[in-house]
């Protein structure tokens, strides 16, 4: 059994069901459930998701009112463990940072990297896997390669 990470990118995709990729998000959720994987979320991961729902439409966001983001949240609370904010998470941050030279917003995504290091968890479902290249110690996989089912 392996264990999981979900990217924000994800989450969103499956909140937001209008979304071309939504299928796909949910295909491959479904899919690492029904293996037994054990699937987490993170509490930047919670972050980001309320910064992209609430923000305009305009801006690239989803225009999510305050209520509508507040019950996404509670509802993937409800559903998924949350992996805890440990000391050893900003510890791995800034060893990461420091030796793969990490620069600007990319040291957010090496920051979700150091929270999967930190708990021994080395597997991120994401639909961006060039934001975690391999020399970081993660596998990102993108959620297209787990939304078709395997045959049994």
């Amino acid at each position: 059994m392996m264990s999981w990470l979900l990217d924000t990118n994800v989450l969103l995709r499956l909140a937001e069901e209008g979304s071309a990729e939504h299928m796909v998000a949910e295909a491959a959720v479904e899919h690492l459930l029904a293996r037994n994987e054990s699937v987490f979320i993170g509490a930047q991961v919670l972050v980001e998701f309320w910064a992209v729902a609430t923000r305009p439409q305009a801006v690239n966001g989803l225009g999510w009112s305050i209520a509508t983001a507040a019950e996404a949240l509670r509802t993937l609370r409800q559903q998924l463990p949350l992996l805890p904010e440990t000391p050893e998470v900003l510890d791995r941050w800034f060893e990461l940072v420091g030796r793969c030279q990490v620069a600007g917003k990319r040291a957010h995504d090496a920051r979700l990297a150091a929270l999967l290091l930190a708990h021994g968890i080395l597997r991120l479902l994401t639909f961006n896997t060039a934001d975690f290249p391999g020399a970081w110690g993660v596998e990102a996989m993108h959620a297209e390669q787990l939304s078709v089912k395997s045959p049994e």
